[in-house]
């Protein structure tokens, strides 16, 4: 019989954020608290966007639930984006003798001219913009300066090139972003657009979720990372 050669990790943990400040104002403007974001979030980069301080009890939280249900990680790779960043060294500090890297292609989705705007400033300031993104829909939008999610895909499929070719056999936590996550969804259980944009509606993800992957020998077709659960909180 011939010999299957594991080229997956073990196990691919993922891990969105805790709450950051962005995530704190869009709550209120989505209830009507606020009408638009406050400089705190207007006049700050997104990948300088801090955790809240909820944001930080629930990366402390999932750390503690990390170290109970997977008590060896041999990787932690972070999005460099300030809330991930924090995030992910909030949890390593209960994995101490665990390598952390930066990882550039799981950083959050470029939104462009469109960060941090409101649909109604949006349809105020560049009404162009706005019928283009209603045409097109959330999935292929790419605003100016921006990505859509295809193109997110092309990078996270680069990224997984990486870690089946360096990282066999390992248990590997990546820290990241929400529409990541659901690319890694997409490209290993290979979801059609119209699916992966029913999970994204029906079931979004929470802010410090879990996505956890165990390699599988038998699963068909590849890749053989199954999945054990999706959206868990700690």
């Amino acid at each position: 019989m011939r010999q299957i050669i594991q080229k997956w990790p073990n196990y691919l943990i993922l891990v969105r954020h805790g709450q950051s400040v962005y995530n704190e104002e869009r709550e209120l403007v989505n209830r009507g608290v606020i009408e638009t974001y406050t400089k705190n979030v207007k006049e700050v980069r997104s990948a300088d966007l801090p955790l809240s301080e909820l944001g930080k009890l629930q990366a402390e939280k999932t750390g503690l639930y990390l170290k109970e249900h997977f008590p060896r990680i041999n990787l932690i790779l972070s999005s460099p984006f300030e809330r991930a960043y924090d995030t992910a060294r909030i949890i390593a500090k209960h994995f101490p003798e665990t390598r952390f890297v930066l990882e550039e292609r799981v950083r959050e989705k470029e939104y462009g001219i469109t960060e941090a705007l409101t649909p109604a400033e949006l349809k105020s300031l560049f009404p162009y913009e706005y019928e283009r993104k209603q045409k097109e829909e959330k999935y292929y939008y790419r605003p100016p300066g921006g990505e859509s999610s295809p193109d997110v895909n092309l990078r996270i499929w680069s990224f997984l090139t990486t870690l089946v070719r360096e990282h066999a056999k390992m248990n590997v936590l990546v820290v990241t972003h929400s529409v990541v996550m659901l690319s890694f969804r997409k490209l290993l259980e290979k979801f059609s657009e119209q699916q992966l944009s029913k999970i994204d509606r029906e079931d979004a993800l929470k802010n410090c979720a879990i996505i956890s992957y165990r390699f599988d020998r038998d699963l068909k077709p590849k890749p053989k990372l199954k999945l054990e659960f999706y959206n868990k909180v700690a």
